[in-house]
């Protein structure tokens, strides 16, 4: 896609939350690796076994290169990632490990259909009780943020400062743009940039230059919030408000 054609980044109909995790997901060079191992492993053992409904399923899972190890994915239970002797099917290591519920969509392919093909998992909400102001869940991360409690003193009154400390900031960092809008509407036009950014810094284009064309004060910034939704937080878009 020519990155410094906007024209290119005209969705019609526009994206709905699904797709935008899409279109930040299929940006993710992570993903983009898996994608080749996994469907060249998949063309591989249908060419031996063939192409479901009529495979030979017995034999397909007698096949090494069907399965992956459990270890590989991050808090795999058996309803997560369902397999056998902590071994996962492929199709649903790719699942377990990047939200999807369906068969793997391919990187190339700019709109999958959200009925048949674009199925997420649920989107995770992580709970932090208490955070050390060094641990790496912080990482500078413009939408965390770490509150220390003092147990020795009455909980309700904390918590109650706590509820309004939490408001006061969510606000102030809305006002400045550190957080970003938490309606789709209100993000779109700024995740259109940052994926013009992404394809022009994979097309060899220097963050700077980049940035400079795409009108961006802070590329580098710009980037590496890109880079974040592309890598970790792309699910989090199925959390806001059409």
């Amino acid at each position: 896609m020519d990155w410094q054609d906007p024209g290119r980044y005209v969705f019609d109909p526009p994206l709905t939350r699904e797709e935008w995790a899409w279109q930040f997901l299929r940006r993710n060079p992570a993903y983009q690796a898996d994608y080749a191992w996994f469907i060249a492993t998949w063309r591989a053992l249908e060419a031996d076994y063939g192409a479901p409904p009529r495979r030979d399923y017995f034999k397909w899972k007698q096949d090494p290169r069907a399965w992956r190890p459990e270890s590989e994915l991050a808090g795999c239970t058996t309803e997560t990632c369902p397999g056998e002797n902590h071994q996962v099917l492929i199709e649903c290591w790719m699942g377990a490990k990047w939200g999807l519920r369906k068969f793997p969509p391919d990187p190339a392919r700019e709109r999958p259909s959200v009925e048949d093909e674009l199925a997420w998992r649920e989107a995770p909400v992580t709970v932090v009780a208490l955070v050390d102001g060094l641990d790496p869940w912080l990482q500078h991360h413009p939408a965390r943020i770490a509150l220390g409690f003092d147990l020795s003193a009455p909980l309700g009154e904390q918590l109650e400062q706590a509820r309004m400390m939490l408001l006061s900031e969510r606000r102030a960092r809305e006002r400045s743009g550190r957080l970003g809008s938490r309606r789709l509407a209100g993000a779109a036009e700024l995740w259109t940039v940052w994926l013009r950014l992404l394809d022009g810094v994979a097309a060899g284009m220097a963050p700077q230059q980049a940035g400079a064309e795409l009108g961006l004060d802070d590329p580098l910034d710009a980037l590496g919030q890109a880079r974040r939704l592309a890598e970790r937080d792309y699910r989090n878009i199925l959390l806001m408000s059409e």
